[in-house]
């Protein structure tokens, strides 16, 4: 199952990526944010032309040759970048395989207490 297309899309504050395989499969990631636009960028610049036609199901392939074949690059926007790509192959294993990525990973799905910030300050505890 090769890697077909990838995909961003993004404003200031944050970016998806969706990869779509030959088959039809597809997987949704998310690059870091901050300035996710720049990093929407650097996607289609410098990472996927080295992960298209690829194999989907060999990331950790993907993310050790990426960073090799672009060490001149800043590491900063181009890891940023390759986390969109690294959490949608993941998302598309996980619903190939039937698992959460906590499964893939080794874990166990549970509850957990979760925190959410907006990084305002003008937002009380309670909303």
């Amino acid at each position: 199952m090769k890697i077909a297309s990838i995909e961003t899309f993004s404003d200031e504050y944050v970016a998806m990526v969706r990869v779509r395989t030959d088959d039809g499969a597809e997987g949704w990631g998310q690059v870091s944010p901050y300035h996710a636009d720049i990093t929407a960028q650097i996607v289609h610049r410098q990472v996927a032309p080295y992960a298209l036609g690829k194999d989907a199901m060999d990331i950790d392939a993907l993310v050790d040759d990426i960073p090799e074949k672009e060490h001149k690059f800043p590491g900063s926007y181009l890891r940023r970048a390759m986390t969109g790509l690294d959490t949608a192959l993941w998302d598309l294993r996980g619903k190939l395989e039937g698992k959460s990525v906590c499964e893939l990973l080794g874990g166990t799905p549970r509850p957990f207490r979760v925190y959410a910030s907006s990084m305002r300050r003008d937002i009380t505890p309670q909303d």
